[in-house]
């Protein structure tokens, strides 16, 4: 398995610079567990939803987009159910009955029509406004997934969520029209690419404007962690090693400036075939931590120790959202908004609303205290 998964996350972050490689890349990803396919929806609060799946699937894709979706009581139940739970993982027996699996049409028709009997899913968020799930479909002929196996399945996922953040800003800039390097200049978030050696080979204007840096300079990071986590990207790049860590980086500014959240990663090889990037061994991006905003729930979940349901919640509720708006907002029952605020309060170590909201507007400085930058 190890190999599997080595060569599924070197296709992840090959798929985040080409987001053509995408199914390639969920291919891999179930291949890591000799399964069917896989599947990756991600929802945008104000632009709806898109959908790719892996070749194996693609033949059952348009059947499943003109009817079975509205019947596909895995999906309608999984988005409460994780915020339910105390985790960011599903399988079957966390949305259906033994009754369900045994008469429902979706069991006992579309999906044998594919081959599949079983899924497990992962959630995770590569943008603040964006739910991105990954699921793995599995044969009836094997037994359903195990926690051991949904762990894997999630830690896959958090690449997918890393490299998605990347593929998801291209999706928007039409980059296939644009190239690679036009898209990334353009772009309304920083980017910085750098070499072998961690010379700067690509900065856009955001990037220069807020860490200063210079092409074919030094990329000059003031955290011993943040240097490490670059490295790390850099030795990874083309040999399919999961890279820097999963979580993000927080890089200090001018102390007028809130502090940047910092993703780095391997540089895909398919961004070699641009010309401005033929050097680039590792990619970071950058977002402001500011309070204008709801915080990146990824951000929060990470720092804090929560689940994403968790940190979902507490990203809008601690930025002066009722429950009961913040419920709808979401997509889940107000009682179950009320219930995991509870447990953000205990995980945090608040008792109130604007205790929380007090919290997030001190993140950074917790960060920064729980040795994250």
């Amino acid at each position: 398995m190890e190999k599997r998964f080595s060569r599924a996350v070197s296709l992840i972050y090959d798929a985040a610079a080409d987001p053509s490689l995408w199914p390639d890349a969920l291919q891999a990803f179930a291949d890591v567990f000799d399964d069917v396919g896989a599947v990756l929806i991600w929802r945008n609060a104000a632009e709806g939803f898109g959908t790719i799946v892996s070749p194996s699937l693609q033949h059952g894709q348009a059947e499943f987009e003109r009817y079975w979706w509205k019947h596909d009581i895995r999906t309608l139940r999984g988005a409460e159910k994780l915020y339910a739970a105390e985790q960011d993982v599903l399988c079957d027996y966390d949305v259906v009955t033994q009754e369900e699996i045994d008469t429902h049409p979706i069991y006992t028709e579309f999906l044998p029509s594919l081959g599949i009997g079983w899924f497990g899913a992962a959630s995770v968020a590569p943008e603040a406004n964006v739910s991105l799930m990954v699921s793995v479909q599995r044969s009836r002929s094997k037994p359903p997934f195990t926690r051991q196996e949904l762990a894997i399945v999630h830690e896959l996922a958090r690449h997918v969520e890393k490299a998605f953040r990347l593929s998801l800003r291209l999706f928007e800039a039409e980059a296939l029209n644009l190239g690679l390097s036009e898209a990334l200049r353009q772009a309304d978030f920083g980017v910085i690419a750098v070499d072998a050696a961690g010379r700067v080979v690509f900065a856009n204007d955001k990037a220069r404007s807020a860490l200063g840096c210079e092409q074919e300079e030094p990329l000059r990071l003031s955290s011993e962690r943040a240097r490490a986590a670059l490295q790390l990207a850099i030795e990874s790049y083309g040999a399919g090693a999961p890279g820097a860590s999963l979580k993000p980086l927080l890089i200090e500014q001018a102390p007028s400036r809130p502090p940047l959240i910092a993703y780095c990663f391997p540089a895909s090889r398919a961004s070699a075939v641009d010309m401005m990037l033929t050097r680039a061994r590792a990619m970071i991006l950058l977002a402001d931590a500011g309070t204008d905003e709801p915080p990146d729930p990824a951000f929060l979940r990470d720092t804090l120790g929560l689940t994403l349901g968790e940190a979902r919640v507490a990203a809008l509720i601690g930025r002066g959202m009722a429950p009961k708006a913040a419920a709808e907002r979401l997509g889940i029952a107000e009682s179950t908004a009320r219930t995991v605020l509870k447990r953000v309060f205990i995980k945090i170590g608040v008792s109130r609303q604007s205790e929380l909201t007090a919290f997030l507007n001190r993140i950074a400085t917790f960060a920064a205290g729980k040795g994250n930058i």
